[in-house]
């Protein structure tokens, strides 16, 4: 099967680097051109657009930004849709609206390929051991056929149907539950360290509390102020809040804690903590209660 990767970021890379490994035959583009050499090394033809790079492809997978970044580069004269043959299938694993997400799979129709989301939950050192979980919803056949290329860099694929915004829904409100945690977290640690406790204890305690692996990760991550690693950076912290709050205002919901969570984000990036990965939200609660 031929296969082509769009965009080698933190997650991207991972993901691509496991699709090779899997013995598909990968041809990948970057914007920063730099990033397609690791890939190239082991193997991986490189594309100089990304019209060159879906050319003859049986399965596109794009990781990219936002919303406008995957419409920018699908939509571009030399963009995705410019190459892609007619049947061929196109999953996003990148966390998008859910109305464009059922807009790409009109578009998709429209011009005579197929259309399957498939955000994933993980950070890039789970893109790279090839243990993220995937939600994939859209084109049946289309899931079916791209099931294995995903399967490379997941270690559990939930398949949804064929309404795309639900799979992309369920990734906002599962990442929406990550961060309101996190934010808990910043409160708690904030309000026990001023009035001088150990927070060892409260990080004791919690992981007794949260079981699943990357809540524990967050409740040392947090204590420790371990921010710079930049996994989830800041900048795309913001862009899934404000999907988050808008997925809720669309369904006539709301996440109120979202609204806080969204300020702390914007004061942070005021700060320059556009690298800093998203938990550092607790630096802008520390911040608050006069803590350095």
């Amino acid at each position: 099967m031929k296969v082509a990767f769009i965009g080698l970021g933190n997650m991207g890379a991972g993901m691509a680097t496991n699709i090779l490994e899997g013995d598909f035959d990968l041809t990948v583009w970057n914007r920063t051109a730099s990033k397609m050499q690791p890939l190239a090394d082991k193997g991986a033809a490189t594309a100089q657009t990304p019209m060159q790079a879906v050319d003859g492809a049986d399965v596109v997978v794009t990781s990219l930004m936002d919303d406008k970044s995957l419409l920018d580069n699908l939509l571009a004269d030399e963009g995705i849709l410019a190459g892609l043959k007619r049947g061929a299938i196109h999953v996003c694993v990148t966390t998008i609206s859910p109305t464009f997400a059922d807009e790409l799979l009109v578009i998709h129709q429209e011009h005579g390929s197929r259309f399957v989301v498939c955000p994933v939950l993980g950070r890039p050192d789970a893109a790279a051991e090839g243990s993220l979980i995937a939600l994939m919803a859209g084109d049946s056949e289309g899931i079916d056929i791209a099931k294995p290329v995903v399967e490379a860099f997941t270690s559990m694929v939930d398949v949804m149907g064929d309404i795309p915004s639900h799979a992309s829904t369920l990734k906002l409100c599962l990442n929406y539950s990550v961060i309101s945690c996190i934010e808990l977290m910043s409160e708690v640690y904030t309000c026990a360290d001023k009035a001088g406790l150990d927070i060892n204890k409260v990080a004791g305690f919690y992981q007794i509390m949260f079981g699943f692996p990357v809540l524990q990760m967050y409740a040392n991550k947090v204590k420790d102020r371990d921010f710079d690693d930049g996994g989830f950076r800041m900048t795309g912290g913001l862009k899934d809040i404000s999907l988050m709050l808008n997925a809720a205002k669309s369904l006539g919901t709301s996440f109120d804690i979202g609204e806080i969570i969204k300020n702390k984000m914007e004061e942070a990036l005021q700060k320059g903590m556009q690298d800093k990965d998203w938990s550092a939200i607790y630096e802008i609660s520390r911040a608050r209660a006069n803590l350095k």
